[in-house]
C-alpha cells in the first residue's frame, strides 16, 4: 500500500468518525450526467439513456463542453472493459477503458474499503464469479480527482462511506483495449508532459528492446518515495556516461501489485501497465510481474503462516521454475538456520508452500530466508539472500488481543496488542489468526473464536476477500491500534474453512461494556475484554427520542439505568427508538475512533439485533435511582440527560482538569422523572472554553455523580 493511500484511508476513516454527518451523501449542489430530463441542469445538455463512453466524462475538448462533468458531479453510467485492479487493502479500485483504446478512454472506479473485485455480490449479476480482465462494466458514481487522476467513486462526502459506486457487469471474456505504444520521451514522468493527461487510467506500453536502463531504484536507496519502483531512461539517447538531463519513465511496482524493481544499470526490453498521475508526475503502474520484461531475478514479496506451526506461504513477484521452487535448500528458517521440511510450488507459480518444524510457540518471532530461486521467464536466479519475518503460527484471537505487559506498565497505561506497531500504524510483520465471521458493516468485518471467551473477537478493515457470516477463516495480515481499536488490516490471505456456528452473544451490563479503564492488574471486567465480540445489552432503556434509522443512547440495565452507551447506526437500520422504551441489543462492541476520550459503542448488524421488551415497554418514567449521562462524547457540544426518583434540588457544573468551575448548567429544584439540558461549550462569561477534557458534576440532594467528557473544537 502506498503512503498516499494509507493517509487517504486514515483521514477518511477519522473524519467519518468525528463528523457523523459525513456519513450522509452530500451532492445537493452537483449536477447529474446525464440529466434526469431534457430541461434539467446543466442547460444545453442532451439527455441520453447513458453517457456510455468514458471520453464523454474525461475529455475537456469535446464539442459539447456544456455537458462535461466536473467534481463533484454524479455520472449515471459510463462503460468500459476491465483492464486492471487495485486489489491491495485498504483502498480498492477497478480500472475500465473503452475498447477502441482512444485518448481519454480510461477511468479508475474507486470502491473504498469494499472489495468489488473478489466479491460478485457487489455486482448483482447472474455471472456469480469474481471480476477478471476483459469483463465489460457499467459504473455509476461521483466524479473526483485524486492527485491528478480522475476517478469515479461513491456518492458520500467520504470515498470510504456508503453509498459506494454502483457497478453492473454486462459481459465477460472481451478482448482488452489496445496498448498505446510509445517512447520514454512520450511517457516521461514530468507533470508538464503534454502527452500524459489523455492516457491516464489507460493501458500503455514502452517497448525499446535492450534500450531501457534503470537509473534509480527504491531497493537501492534512491530518492524515490514509492516502494518497489524505478526510473527508466532511453539507453541510446542517455547512455551510462551521459551528463543529462535525460527523459525518465517512472515505473510503479507497489500500487496495483508488488513487483520488485530491477537493479540500477539493468536493461529492460519492455514495460507496460496502467498509466496514471500522482503529485510527483506521470507513471506506469505494473499490474503484475509480467508487465515488465527484464533480466531481473525473482523478488521475495511476503511470507506468513497458514497452518498451526507447520506451514508457511512464501510469495514472490515473478513466476518461479518448478525445480528451484521445490528445492528445500533455497528456503531457510531464521530460528533454526535449517532448511524447510518441504516446498511445493502452487498453481500460481509465484507462490510456494513450505512445511516447517521449529518448536516455537504461537506468536514467537520467526522468518524465512530465500536464495537461489529462478525466474521462470528469463532464467535469472536470485543471488542475494532475502528475508521476510513473521509471527509464528496461526494465533488464537485471544493471544492477538491480549494486552502488552509493557504498555500496561507504562505511564499512561494503555491496553494494546503487543503485535501492533507504535501509534496508529500497522506492523510490517505478518501474523495469522483464525475465527468465525460474526458480522459485516460497511468496510469492516468481524471474526470471533468459535469457542468464545474473553478477548476472542477482532475487527478486520477492508478484508481482501469477502467473508460470509457463519464461516470460519484463516486470515493473514497486519495488526494496528486504530485509536484504541485492535484491528486486522492489510489482509494478504483468506482461507474459508467452511461452516461453523457463530458464537453466542455475551450478555454484559452497560457499565461493563462502556468501561474504558486500563486494567493494569487484569483483574477487572471492562469493555476491552469484549472488544470486537458479539455482546448483548439486555433490558436497557432508550434515553433519546430519535427518528427511524438514527443512532441512539441506551441506559441500563433494568431496573437501574445509570450508565449509558451509544447504539450506532452504521448498518442502515430502520429501527425507530422511542424515549424510555426498553430494548435488548445484540451488537458488535467497537471503539468510537475518537482522537481523545475513546469510548465503546454497540454496532447492531441489522434490525433483528434490536428487540423491544413488550413486558417492560415504555413503562413508568420515574426511575428507581438517580441517573446522569452526557452525549455525544466526544462532541462539539453536549446533551446532558438526568433522571430523578423524587423531586429534589439539582446542581450541574462543568469543571476543567485543574478543578476550576467553567460553567453552571442547573441550580434549582426539579420534579421526579427524566430531564435534559444542552451545553454549547461556553463558560459562565459567555466565551468558548476550548477543546479538552472536562468533568460534568451533578449533585442531587445528598448524591453526587461525575462524568468525564471530551469537548472538540
Amino acid at each position: 500500500m502506498t503512503q498516499g493511500l494509507t493517509m487517504r484511508m486514515k483521514v477518511s476513516r477519522l473524519l467519518g468518525a468525528l463528523v457523523l454527518v459525513a456519513c450522509t451523501a452530500s451532492v445537493a449542489f452537483a449536477n447529474q450526467y446525464p440529466p434526469p430530463s431534457p430541461n434539467s441542469n446543466p442547460v444545453g445538455c442532451q439527455s441520453p439513456d447513458t453517457l456510455v463512453r468514458i471520453e464523454n466524462v474525461k475529455n475537456p475538448n469535446l464539442p459539447s463542453i456544456a455537458c462535461h462533468p466536473v467534481p463533484p458531479d454524479t455520472v449515471w453510467g459510463i462503460g468500459g472493459i476491465v483492464t486492471g485492479f487495485d486489489p491491495i487493502p485498504t483502498g480498492f479500485a477497478i480500472y475500465i477503458q473503452n475498447s477502441d483504446g482512444n485518448p481519454f478512454g480510461g477511468v479508475d472506479v474507486f470502491t473504498g474499503g469494499s472489495n468489488y473485485i473478489s466479491d460478485p455480490r457487489f455486482l448483482g449479476d447472474a455471472f456469480g464469479t469474481p471480476l477478471t480482465l476483459g469483463d465489460s462494466l457499467m459504473a455509476y458514481g461521483r466524479m473526483d480527482n485524486f492527485q491528478g487522476e480522475v476517478e469515479l467513486r461513491g456518492f458520500a462526502s467520504s470515498a470510504f462511506t456508503a453509498p459506494l459506486p454502483a457497478v453492473r457487469r454486462i459481459s465477460v471474456g472481451n478482448a482488452l483495449p489496445p496498448f498505446q505504444k510509445n517512447t520514454v520521451n512520450y511517457f516521461r514522468e514530468l507533470p508538464t508532459n503534454p502527452n500524459g493527461t489523455q492516457w491516464i487510467s489507460c493501458l500503455v506500453r514502452c517497448t525499446q528492446a535492450n534500450k531501457l536502463r534503470c537509473v534509480r531504484s527504491t531497493d537501492q536507496n534512491s530518492a524515490l518515495n514509492t516502494p518497489s519502483s524505478c526510473l527508466l531512461v532511453d539507453n541510446v539517447l542517455c547512455p551510462t556516461n551521459a551528463v543529462g538531463p535525460c527523459d525518465s519513465l517512472f515505473v510503479d511496482g507497489n500500487t496495483l501489485a508488488l513487483v520488485g524493481p530491477p537493479p540500477i544499470g539493468a536493461l529492460v526490453d519492455s514495460v507496460q501497465g496502467i498509466y496514471t498521475q500522482r503529485t510527483r508526475g506521470f507513471r506506469i503502474q505494473l499490474r503484475s510481474g509480467s508487465d515488465i520484461f527484464d533480466q531481473a531475478p525473482p523478488t521475495l514479496i511476503d511470507a506468513f503462516p497458514i497452518a498451526n506451526g507447520d506451514s508457511i506461504r512464501v510469495v514472490f513477484d515473478r513466476d518461479l521454475t518448478l525445480a528451484s521452487a521445490q528445492n528445500v535448500l533455497n528456503f531457510t528458517l531464521v530460528s533454526t538456520g535449517n532448511p524447510v521440511d518441504a516446498a511445493v510450488r502452487q498453481v500460481d507459480k509465484r507462490v510456494v508452500h513450505c512445511k516447517i518444524t521449529n518448536g516455537l510457540a504461537n506468536g514467537d518471532n520467526e522468518g524465512v530466508q530465500v536464495n537461489g530461486v529462478v525466474n521462470n521467464n528469463n532464467g535469472q536466479p536470485m543471488t542475494v539472500q532475502a528475508e521476510k519475518d513473521f509471527f509464528n503460527g496461526v494465533m488464537p484471537i485471544s493471544l492477538v488481543q491480549a494486552p502488552d505487559p509493557v504498555a500496561l506498565a507504562a505511564t499512561p497505561c494503555t491496553d494494546r496488542s503487543k503485535f501492533a506497531a507504535a501509534g496508529n500504524q500497522a506492523t510490517g510483520k505478518r501474523m495469522s489468526t483464525r475465527g468465525v465471521c460474526t458480522g459485516k458493516i460497511g468496510s469492516t468485518s468481524w471474526i470471533e473464536t468459535a469457542a468464545g471467551g474473553t478477548r476472542s473477537g477482532i475487527s478486520i478493515f477492508a478484508v481482501s476477500s469477502p467473508l460470509t457470516v457463519g464461516h470460519q477463516y484463516v486470515i493473514a495480515g497486519g495488526i494496528q491500534e486504530f485509536f484504541g481499536e485492535t484491528e486486522l488490516v492489510g489482509t494478504v490471505f483468506v482461507k474459508d474453512e467452511g461452516v461453523v456456528a457463530v458464537p453466542a452473544a455475551v450478555v454484559k451490563a452497560v457499565s461493563v461494556l462502556r468501561d474504558t479503564t486500563c486494567d493494569v492488574s487484569q483483574a477487572l471486567d471492562t469493555g476491552d475484554d469484549y472488544q470486537g465480540m458479539l455482546v448483548k445489552a439486555q433490558d436497557v432503556k432508550t434515553v433519546e427520542e430519535r427518528t427511524a434509522g438514527q443512532s441512539f443512547l441506551v441506559a441500563g440495565q433494568y431496573p437501574v439505568n445509570g450508565d449509558t452507551i451509544l447504539v450506532d447506526n452504521n448498518a442502515t437500520r430502520t429501527f425507530d427508538p422511542t424515549l424510555n422504551q426498553y430494548v435488548s441489543v445484540t451488537a458488535l462492541l467497537q471503539t468510537s475512533f475518537a482522537v481523545v476520550g475513546t469510548t465503546f459503542r454497540l454496532q447492531p448488524r441489522n434490525d433483528a439485533d434490536i428487540t423491544v421488551n413488550s413486558v417492560l415497554g415504555v413503562g413508568d418514567q420515574v426511575p428507581a435511582e438517580v441517573s446522569f449521562a452526557i452525549a455525544p462524547n466526544p462532541g462539539r457540544n453536549s446533551h446532558i440527560t438526568f433522571a430523578l426518583p423524587k423531586r429534589d434540588h439539582v446542581s450541574i457544573g462543568i469543571y476543567d482538569i485543574s478543578g476550576r468551575r467553567r460553567a453552571v448548567l442547573a441550580d434549582g429544584v426539579f420534579e421526579a422523572g427524566p430531564h435534559s439540558l444542552d451545553w454549547d461549550g461556553r463558560g459562565t462569561d459567555g466565551r468558548e472554553v476550548g477543546a479538552g477534557v472536562y468533568f460534568y458534576k451533578m449533585k442531587a440532594g445528598a448524591q453526587t455523580l461525575t462524568r468525564r467528557g471530551v469537548l472538540l473544537n
